[in-house]
């Protein structure tokens, strides 16, 4: 039942601890979702609603791409079909208890003067290119979302600008009014929120296990130590 996952019961508790709070000072609230992980198992309500829905098709692979892969089976286009359902159903989960959490902001008066943002540490590849997992440098695996919003944030814009999820200490920071910590590599996107047209980064760096790479606008250069 989904009451009985993890991510409601994270949900559930980030509700609860955001309607008995106290009013007269300020909090933050870090709220960690566990999923969409693997595996892929979404309640059996959230699953039923993509049951036989089309999903994009992955990225082929490569001709010249002749390293190892999984194995035949979750190369299969039907077994594709079904992890990619199963992830959008698992998301819409989490999407669930957002809009709980956002509710809860709204009863207790805070939702116009609380700043939210909203991000994920990885991505999932889902058959892109014969891959799983987060575990490569490759655009599904590395691009995030995010999402801020909140006081004096113009609504509705957008930025293509480069960014680390590192550059979230500072932001924060910045929009509470707080010293910005010395001797780091993070950079507000303070600046940015207020002109989505500034860039924000030449590069990016992104490193796990078994590969570090660094990306501009353009180019991507990734050193795979299993090589």
């Amino acid at each position: 039942p989904a009451e009985t996952f993890l991510d409601s019961y994270q949900g559930q508790r980030a509700v609860n601890w955001i309607d008995k709070i106290g009013e007269h000072f300020p909090w933050h609230l870090f709220v960690s979702f566990s999923g969409p992980h693997v595996p892929h198992d979404p309640p059996r309500e959230f699953a039923d609603r993509y049951a036989g829905k089309t999903m994009p098709d992955p990225v082929p692979i490569p001709e010249w791409d002749d390293r190892p892969s999984p194995s035949e089976t979750m190369r299969d286009p039907a077994f594709i079909q079904q992890c990619r359902r199963m992830y959008c159903a698992y998301i819409e989960l989490i999407d669930h208890w957002i809009g709980n959490i956002l509710d809860s902001l709204e009863r207790r008066g805070w939702l116009e003067n609380t700043y939210i943002i909203f991000s994920s540490d990885h991505g999932e590849m889902l058959g892109d290119l014969g891959r799983y997992g987060k575990t490569y440098a490759y655009e599904p695996s590395l691009h995030v979302p995010l999402l801020i919003s909140g006081p004096g944030i113009p609504k509705g814009k957008t930025s293509n600008s480069l960014v680390e999820t590192i550059d979230l200490n500072p932001t924060i920071c910045d929009l509470a009014g707080l010293s910005r910590q010395s001797n780091i590599d993070a950079r507000s996107l303070y600046p940015t929120l207020e002109n989505p047209s500034l860039k924000h980064r030449d590069e990016a760096v992104s490193v796990i296990r078994n590969w570090m790479c660094v990306r501009t606008e353009r180019y991507k250069l990734i050193n795979n130590r299993y090589c």
